[in-house]
C-alpha cells in the first residue's frame, strides 16, 4: 500500500495548450465549445502535428493535466474526466501524494511520450520514497486508460524500465490496436440505414474535419490495428501501411508506427498487467475496403479450422475490441461500459484500487451481471430526436435511463421507452446545442454511459468540405 501511482489517460485525455498564446486548444471547461469547433472548422487545425514535430522539434503544444471535464470528437465518442479515479486513487493510496498524473501530448507518438514517462516516473518514485510513507521498498503502480497503456508498457517493456514496476492495470487499451482507428484515417461517412444506430449519417457529423487532423497524428497511428482484421471474403489478415496509404492515410507514419508495435509486442512479460475490459456494447471489429474506401464491420473475423472464416460479434467497448485488450493467457476483468467511460465507472475504480491495495482484485460478483447494450448516435441537431437503442433487456420497465446536459447537471424529463423485436428504444429529444450524458442502467450494476453532441441546427456543414 505504500507504492506510487501514476495515472496515464487516453487519446484526447489531456488537456492541451498552446505554447505562445496559453490557448487551450483541447479540453476547456465550457463543454459547448466542442460543437462549434467540429462544426464551423478551423477552430482544430492548431492541433495538426506539423513537419517540425514530426522531425522531433517540439514544444509549440504542451500538455497540461488530464482532463476535468467532459470532451467529444466524431466517430472517437466522448471522452470523461479522470477526476473520479485519480480521488479513489489518492484515497486507497498511503497518502494522497503517491498518486502523480501523467498528461501527454497524445498527438505525438507513443515512443516519444515513454521517454517523458520515464523521466517523470522516476522523480515521482524518487519524492516518494523520502516522504514518511514511501520509504525504500515503493514500487510504481501504473493506472492507464486506452492509448496510456501502451505509453506504459513502451516505458516498462521496451525502455527497460519494468525492475521498478509492481504493476499495470491497463482500462481499455488496445495491445493489438483498434479496427476504428483505420476507420478513421479512411472511411466513408456512415450509411444512414447502418444496422447500428450509434453510426450516425454523413449529414450529423463533420468526420472529414477529424480525417484532416488523424492523418498528421502520429499517436492516432500507433492505434492502427495490427490484427486480422481485413476482411476480404474468403480470407482475413493484418493490415499494412500499404493499406493505410491506399485509403489516403501517411505511409511513413503507418510504417514507423506499426515498427513501435513490433517492439511493444516482442519483448518483455505479462505478469504485472492487470487488464480491464469493456464489453457488450457495439464496436467495430473488421474492416472492408473497396474502392479505397475503409468499411466497419461489428463482427470478429477468425479461422473455423478448415480453412474457413467464422464472423461473430464479439462486442467491445464501442472502440477497442475485447480480444485486442488483454493478451489471450489472462484472463481480464470485463465491465459493461463504453470507451470513453471505461475509467470512469464504479467497477472498473473498484477493481483499480483492490490492485493498489494488494487485495483480491476480481472476486466472483454477487447476483446477475446483465449484458446491458447502449447504441446511440454520436451526434444529433439540437430539437430533433436522439434514438437510444438499448439491447439485453427484455423488459422496458426494468431499465432507468437519464439524459443529462452535462453544462447545467439538469437531467431531461423522461421519454418512454418502446419494447419492439427484442430491443427497447427511447427517443429522446435534446433541446439546445452542447454535450449530453445518456446513462442506461439495470439492476444494481453501474449506468452504461455515452456522450452525445447536440450541434447547432441552422449550421449547415458539408462534412466533405475541407474549408
Amino acid at each position: 500500500m505504500n507504492d506510487a501511482v501514476i495515472v496515464l489517460p487516453g487519446m484526447m485525455g489531456s488537456e492541451l495548450v498552446e505554447v505562445s498564446t496559453g490557448r487551450t486548444l483541447w479540453g476547456p471547461t465550457d463543454a459547448s465549445w466542442y460543437a462549434g469547433a467540429w462544426t464551423t472548422g478551423g477552430a482544430l487545425d492548431t492541433l495538426a502535428v506539423t513537419d517540425a514535430e514530426r522531425s522531433g522539434r517540439v514544444g509549440r503544444i504542451r500538455a497540461t493535466r488530464l482532463l476535468h471535464t467532459p470532451a467529444w470528437a466524431p466517430l472517437l465518442c466522448g471522452f470523461e474526466p479522470y477526476t473520479e479515479l485519480v480521488l479513489a486513487l489518492r484515497r486507497a493510496a498511503a497518502d494522497p501524494a503517491a498518486v502523480h498524473e501523467f498528461p501527454y501530448d497524445w498527438r505525438l507518438p507513443v515512443d516519444y511520450n515513454a521517454g517523458l514517462l520515464a523521466i517523470a516516473a522516476y522523480e515521482h518514485l524518487r519524492r516518494w520514497r523520502r516522504h514518511p510513507l514511501g520509504g525504500r521498498d515503493a514500487r510504481l503502480v501504473l493506472v492507464a486508460h486506452s492509448t496510456g497503456g501502451l505509453v506504459a508498457r513502451y516505458f516498462t517493456e521496451v525502455l527497460g524500465d519494468a525492475a521498478e514496476l509492481r504493476a499495470l492495470v491497463t482500462l481499455g487499451t488496445p495491445f493489438l490496436g483498434a479496427a476504428k482507428a483505420l476507420h478513421v484515417l479512411g472511411g466513408a461517412p456512415a450509411d444512414p440505414g447502418s444496422r447500428s444506430a450509434s453510426r450516425p449519417s454523413a449529414a450529423q457529423l463533420p468526420e472529414a474535419r477529424l480525417r484532416r487532423f488523424a492523418a498528421t497524428a502520429p499517436g492516432l497511428y500507433d492505434l492502427l490495428p495490427s490484427y486480422r482484421c481485413l476482411d476480404e471474403g474468403s480470407a482475413v489478415r493484418r493490415p499494412t501501411a500499404a493499406d493505410v496509404a491506399a485509403v489516403g492515410g501517411d505511409e511513413r507514419l503507418a510504417e514507423d508506427a506499426l515498427a513501435r508495435r513490433e517492439r511493444l509486442l516482442g519483448t518483455g512479460s505479462w505478469d504485472t498487467l492487470w487488464p480491464v475490459v469493456g464489453v457488450e456494447q457495439p464496436t467495430v471489429q473488421s474492416l472492408v475496403i473497396r474502392d479505397g474506401v475503409v468499411r466497419p464491420r461489428f463482427v470478429t473475423c477468425a479461422s473455423d479450422g478448415d480453412g474457413g472464416i467464422v464472423r461473430a460479434d464479439r462486442r467491445g467497448d464501442d472502440t477497442v475490441c475485447r480480444r485486442v485488450a488483454a493478451p489471450a493467457a489472462l484472463k481480464p476483468f470485463a465491465v459493461v461500459q463504453t470507451h470513453g467511460a471505461l475509467a470512469r465507472s464504479r467497477e472498473a475504480i473498484g477493481y483499480v484500487c483492490a490492485v493498489l491495495r494488494q487485495e483480491d482484485p476480481a472476486p466472483e460478483r454477487a447476483g446477475d451481471v446483465v449484458p446491458l447494450t447502449l447504441d446511440v448516435a454520436d451526434s444529433v441537431a439540437a430539437g430533433r430526436t436522439l434514438d437510444i437503442v438499448l439491447d439485453g433487456v427484455a423488459d422496458p420497465t426494468a431499465i432507468g435511463v437519464r439524459v443529462v446536459d452535462v453544462a447545467t447537471g439538469v437531467a431531461l424529463p423522461r421519454a418512454l421507452p418502446v419494447a419492439r423485436d427484442g430491443r427497447v428504444t427511447i427517443r429522446q429529444i435534446l433541446p439546445v446545442e452542447g454535450l449530453f450524458r445518456v446513462l442506461a442502467r439495470t439492476g444494481e450494476q453501474a449506468p452504461v454511459s455515452r456522450l452525445v453532441l447536440a450541434t447547432d441546427p441552422s449550421a449547415a456543414f458539408d462534412p466533405t468540405d475541407p474549408e
